[in-house]
């Protein structure tokens, strides 16, 4: 019994740190970059104070959108919003924000907790929306923030004023991703079956992607050693939104397109997203 409680209580410590995993540390301040910039404070449900910022880009006149980042499940928010801050030379403002437990944001971060982060920041994003005459929100989930933001949006009451979601190296379920991992893992795998058991899909994306009535780009490179390809053609092939499009790249591997420094990826991602609003509004 105690062999077993212990495996049990390794195997969802495992788990568990797959989906979560914060710090503190200062990795690249928007200074170093030339960026202009407001540190934002606003609350989760619960009161928790949470921690992001706000760029702003140069280009003053025909600003293009707003654009607000989901980042995925390790470091904190100075390391991530680099994938979109060369956004901002193309006439976006940035919106990038911490869940609990992250960078400066209180707390410590949880399936529930960070679920509930989720809403707070749509219902900040309408705020900053609000502020100035942006042509278009764009919305994007990277990684756990793909899961997190999908679930979040499905129960959104204003899915019809966002113009596009953006899912990059993302996956639906919790349960199936520790699953996969277990398998993964040669002396583990006999004991995947445990991951429906020790870990809950109550907050995920499983089961809500149909509810999001959003035009999406679903991007995945297919040799992504975190997230499988099979999860991104997954999510494409469950979305009821029309239109939608699939950017799976043959060399891609994790989160590696928005960030990457080939202005080639750059063009591309930018001609996808514009046919896509272009789609929708026509």
């Amino acid at each position: 019994m105690k062999i077993a409680a212990l495996l049990s209580f390794f195997l969802f410590f495992s788990c568990t740190h797959l989906f979560f995993q914060p710090d503190h540390f200062l990795y690249a301040p928007p200074e170093k970059l030339n960026l202009t910039y407001e540190n934002i404070l606003f609350d989760s449900k619960d009161g928790t104070r949470l921690h992001s910022w706000f760029l702003h880009s140069p280009i003053k006149e025909g600003r293009e959108g707003l654009v607000v980042l989901f980042h995925g499940n390790a470091q904190n928010l100075s390391s991530h919003y680099l994938s979109v801050s060369w956004l901002v030379q193309y006439g976006y403002d940035v919106w990038v924000w911490d869940y609990r437990g992250y960078g400066l944001s209180q707390g410590e971060a949880n399936s529930r907790g960070v679920y509930e982060d989720a809403q707070a920041a749509l219902g900040y994003v309408e705020k900053l929306y609000s502020k100035k005459d942006y042509k278009n929100l764009i919305l994007v989930g990277q990684s756990l923030g793909g899961n997190i933001l999908t679930r979040a949006l499905s129960e959104y009451p204003y899915q019809d004023k966002v113009d596009l979601l953006v899912l990059d190296s993302t996956f639906l379920s919790y349960q199936e991703m520790a699953k996969n991992r277990l398998k993964s893992v040669w002396f583990l795998w006999p004991f995947n079956f445990l991951s429906s058991l020790l870990i809950s899909d109550e907050y995920s994306a499983k089961g809500h992607i149909k509810k999001i009535k959003i035009p999406t780009l679903v991007i995945h490179g297919k040799k992504d050693p975190v997230v499988p390809f099979i999860f991104g053609e997954e999510i494409y092939r469950e979305l009821e939104v029309n239109p939608k499009d699939f950017w799976a790249r043959e060399e891609g591997k994790h989160i590696d397109t928005l960030g990457n420094s080939k202005g080639d990826m750059k063009e591309e991602f930018l001609k996808l997203i514009g046919k896509l609003l272009d789609s929708s509004s026509s």
